[in-house]
């Protein structure tokens, strides 16, 4: 499995709640219908800071493309290496993100399964 994360920021003259519809109700489906290599694609959208002290946070929503093989992650790539499917993508993230402020990163997932490492009355040891 590979994943992409992608740190997304709004445009600064719209709401959270304006960005957040545009992207489910425009954005998403474009992805879907240009680049449906992926296994999930997921937005988490930020709500609040889960300390009180924290700050500056410069992004809206991660997003996260998880491939299931290697071959899809290279299917993906090849699609937007082709410039009619990039020119249409940059055109809709001109209506609702800050683009020069979006970063992607491909990262190495580690997953704990707290399952399986239970003894016999469900608490992990």
């Amino acid at each position: 499995m590979i994943k992409v994360l992608a740190f997304i920021r709004r445009r600064p003259d719209l709401s959270l709640d304006a960005f957040r519809e545009y992207y489910e109700q425009h954005h998403a489906p474009l992805i879907n219908r240009l680049l449906p290599f992926y296994a999930a694609y997921n937005r988490n959208y930020l709500e609040a800071p889960f300390r009180p002290d924290q700050e500056g946070v410069d992004f809206d929503v991660v997003t996260e493309l998880v491939f299931a093989s290697t071959a899809d992650h290279d299917a993906w790539r090849a699609a937007l290496a082709d410039p009619a499917v990039i020119a249409e993508i940059r055109a809709d993230e001109r209506n609702f993100l800050d683009q020069g402020a979006t970063r992607m990163w491909v990262v190495d997932e580690h997953v704990d399964d707290l399952a399986q490492r239970a003894d016999g009355d469900g608490v992990a040891s």
